[in-house]
Parts: C-alpha cells; sequence; structure tokens
C-alpha cells in the first residue's frame, strides 16, 4: 500500500475562494471514499462524502473525477461542502426540532464571523489513508466589529482599522439588509467587508426595540443610516444590497433616495414593494413609507390561512409555495401600474433572481424592473442575473444547501417552498458570487 495525501488549495482562504480538493497515491483503478465534517457551534456534526475511483495515476481530482455515491453524485469540486447534512440526514424534522435559529434554515450554527473548519479524509476499504484540513474564513484580519445604537439606528458595523485604502483613497460602504426573518444581515456582510469595503447592517424591524413586522417603515430611517456613514465612516460612495424583502427595499432606496446610493444588488426583488403586515391590524398599507406618503405597493389579497399554510406546508415535500398567490396579487392591474421608479437609481443595478423562485416569481419581477429600465433610457448599467436550477435561496459558494428547497420561516413557522435543487443552487452561486464582485468593482473602482 503506497503512502496517500489527500490536499485543499489553498487551505485557509476567503470563503467564496474556489477549493481545490485532490488526492494522490492510490492504486490505479482503487474506489477511495473522502469525507468532509463540520462541527458547529452548537456541537452537530456536519458531513458529506463521496466515492471516486483513482486514475492511471493513482490520483483524484474533485473537479475532474465524479462521485459514483454518496451524499452527491457526478463531477463537482465543491460538492463535498454543499451537501452536507447533519446526523439526521435531510429529514425535515431536523428543522422542526431546532432551536437554534440557523437549524431552523438548515444551516450549520456558526458564529457569522468565525471560519468554517472542515475535515476531510481519504479512506480505502474502511481504513483512513490520508486527512487535511480546510478553512475557510468570514472576516479578514484588520476588521472591526462594532454595534450601531445610534439615535433610533440600530444594527452592526465591520469597520475597516486602516480607514483608507492603500492608495489614499477612503474606503467604499455596502449597506445590507435582511428579508422577511427580520433582524441582522449577517449571511453576506463579514463576507463583503472582507473584500475591502465598510459594511453597515442595518436592522429595520424584527431587532432590538424596532417594530415587529413590515408595516408602513419610514424610508427616512434608512436616510438617516447613510447620512450616519457618511458622516461617522466617512464614506463618500455607498452602494446597498438585500435579499428577498430586503431585495424589494433596496430597489426603493434607490428609487427614492438615490442622491445616497451609487449601486445597488437586488437578490431575489420585485418591481414594486409587498403589503404591509402588522398582526395586530393584518395585512393592508404600505409596507414602507417616504415624506408621509405611502410608496408603491402591491394589494393586500385574500386574508391568508396560516392553520391551512402550515398543515400544507409539513405535507408537501417541498414545502408551501407561494409564488402562485404572489404572483396573482402582483399581476392585477393596480398593482402593474404602480412599479417603483427604479429609473430614478444613481448608479449600476444588479438583479439575481432564480428560475424556480417558489416563493414569489423574482425572475419575472426583475424581468419587469429591466424593462421599465429599458423603457426609460435608464442611464447607468445594469444586469439581470437570472440563475436556472435556482429558487429564492442564493448562497455564497461553499456553503451547504442540501435544506434549500424548503425553509422553516424563523417568524411564521411555515414550512415554505423556496425551488431549486440543492446542487443547481450551489453550482449558480459560482455566477453570482462573481456577479456581486463585478458590481461592487464597478461601484467603488476596486
Amino acid at each position: 500500500m503506497t503512502r496517500a495525501t489527500l490536499t485543499a488549495t489553498p487551505s485557509d482562504a476567503l470563503q467564496p475562494t474556489a477549493i481545490a480538493i485532490t488526492a494522490a497515491g492510490f492504486a490505479p483503478g482503487e474506489t477511495v471514499r473522502i469525507t468532509s465534517t463540520l462541527v458547529d457551534d452548537a456541537g452537530v456534526t456536519w458531513a458529506a462524502h463521496g466515492h471516486f475511483v483513482a486514475d492511471a495515476q493513482g490520483e483524484i481530482d474533485l473537479a475532474t473525477a465524479p462521485s459514483e455515491h454518496g451524499t452527491y453524485e457526478g463531477v463537482d469540486a465543491a460538492g463535498l461542502l454543499w451537501s452536507m447534512r447533519p446526523p439526521s440526514d435531510t429529514d425535515r424534522q431536523f428543522m422542526i426540532d431546532a432551536t437554534e435559529k440557523a437549524h431552523k434554515l438548515g444551516s450549520p450554527q456558526i458564529d457569522p464571523v468565525k471560519p468554517h473548519v472542515f475535515e476531510l479524509s481519504a479512506s480505502t476499504d474502511g481504513q483512513l489513508r490520508a486527512s487535511t484540513t480546510l478553512s475557510l474564513r468570514r472576516l479578514a484580519e484588520g476588521i472591526e466589529q462594532v454595534p450601531l445604537r445610534d439615535g433610533r439606528l440600530r444594527g452592526q458595523v465591520f469597520r475597516w482599522k486602516e480607514r483608507r485604502l492603500p492608495d489614499g483613497r477612503k474606503r467604499g460602504c455596502i449597506f445590507t439588509f435582511t428579508g422577511s426573518g427580520g433582524g441582522l444581515e449577517l449571511g453576506y456582510a463579514p463576507v463583503l467587508a472582507s473584500l475591502g469595503y465598510d459594511v453597515v447592517c442595518l436592522a429595520y424591524f424584527a431587532y432590538d426595540d424596532l417594530p415587529k413586522f413590515i408595516a408602513a417603515i419610514p424610508l427616512e430611517y434608512f436616510e438617516e443610516g447613510f447620512q450616519w456613514a457618511q458622516q461617522a465612516l466617512g464614506a463618500e460612495t455607498i452602494a446597498i444590497q438585500g435579499a428577498s424583502r430586503g431585495g424589494e427595499l433596496v430597489m426603493a432606496l434607490a428609487s427614492f433616495l438615490p442622491e445616497y446610493v451609487q449601486g445597488v444588488i437586488g437578490i431575489v426583488p420585485m418591481y414594486t414593494t409587498s403589503v404591509g403586515w402588522d398582526p395586530d391590524k393584518g395585512f393592508g398599507g404600505p409596507s414602507f413609507t417616504f415624506r408621509g406618503e405611502p410608496i408603491p405597493h402591491c394589494g393586500a389579497g385574500d386574508d391568508p390561512d396560516w392553520d391551512r399554510m402550515r398543515r400544507i406546508g409539513l405535507a408537501e415535500p417541498k414545502g408551501y409555495a407561494l409564488t402562485p398567490e404572489y404572483r396573482k396579487t402582483l399581476e392585477e392591474p393596480e398593482t402593474r401600474a404602480n412599479p417603483l421608479p427604479v429609473e430614478r437609481a444613481g448608479g449600476p443595478v444588479l438583479l439575481i433572481s432564480g428560475v424556480d423562485d417558489q416563493m414569489w416569481p423574482s425572475a419575472w419581477g426583475s424581468d419587469l424592473i429591466v424593462n421599465r429600465l429599458r423603457a426609460k433610457a435608464f442611464k447607468h448599467p445594469y444586469r439581470h442575473l437570472c440563475l436556472k436550477e435556482t429558487g429564492h435561496i442564493t448562497p455564497f459558494p461553499n456553503t451547504v444547501t442540501t435544506f434549500t428547497p424548503a425553509v422553516l420561516h424563523s417568524l411564521l413557522g411555515i414550512f415554505l417552498a423556496c425551488g431549486g435543487t440543492p446542487a443547481g443552487t450551489a453550482r449558480t452561486s459560482r455566477q453570482s458570487w462573481d456577479a456581486m464582485v463585478a458590481h461592487y468593482h464597478s461601484v467603488f473602482g476596486y
């Protein structure tokens, strides 16, 4: 038996970095099981594996060698990272029984700024032949995480200790916004900061003493946030990013506060905003206001039957699909005649959607945004990246996507269909990440 090796290159990198996993020193044609494990902060062990056949040189490269069977099949360089499962495998009971928010969403519970540390091993016939460690960092050195509590502003800031770039220019600033789960957006934020930008995670509901739900939230709150960044961070250029309800929010901010925003990324966004919702008052009215007036929004539609939605969400393998109901409401003539004035945006626009979005029709909504920009002769660059095999969830590369087709909503407690496939979502994550990086290069010049 020859001495085998297992290598991850690079072995320490920022989370979205493409990782090459290779093995050598095996007999030609030998079947090798390669396994990845990750222990999260709650003590849950996530694992993935594949069975590979060594080539004529006794080598295996996951970028070219197919997994014949395991937690994923076929050729996928990142398969051992996205196909990880907890001990209960893909049973949704894992999410139902979970006490940690990340587990309820089907993800490892790991501090947002901590690296994800994977143990990789290669074995034949049950005998360990080689092992190595891979660390995917989420926050670069030189960044401090500080709370934001100024007036009514609430959130967290990832701020570079070196206030200027090496060439003396001021750093760009990105605002990131959460979706319908509320709280802070900490999935994208630390990684975006690691690219060299200051990042403000500005909460707007379901956090601290802010409103619990989205109803008549004034855009002036976000205007105060932009002004704070200009003064406290010295931000001369500001970009904004949000997903889902955060996606519609950033399109609204770009439309009504263009003097502050030089670039926008709407992830699974919509061409108008959703109706407001307060459990004490029900559905109705705007989600957001500006200068005391409602901004464009869709109608209330039919009152949802929450018990029915919960029953269907549990019974259906892919959860409760909201897209048909959303599409019906969003296509009403009054709503179609009341879109966001996105042509006012003050910089480049990037829209990222999933063809199979089952939460709401983000690809269709993004097309309507593009059509409006075209019709209004929008003067800045714009792009709609419509991802096949992807639904409502658009994570970074090298992220666990096993549970992405459905999500247990953290506020509603309903299994909602997201669409897409775990493998497809993982594959297209590289496209969305590359597009995001290119967008920020165009906005900030670095």
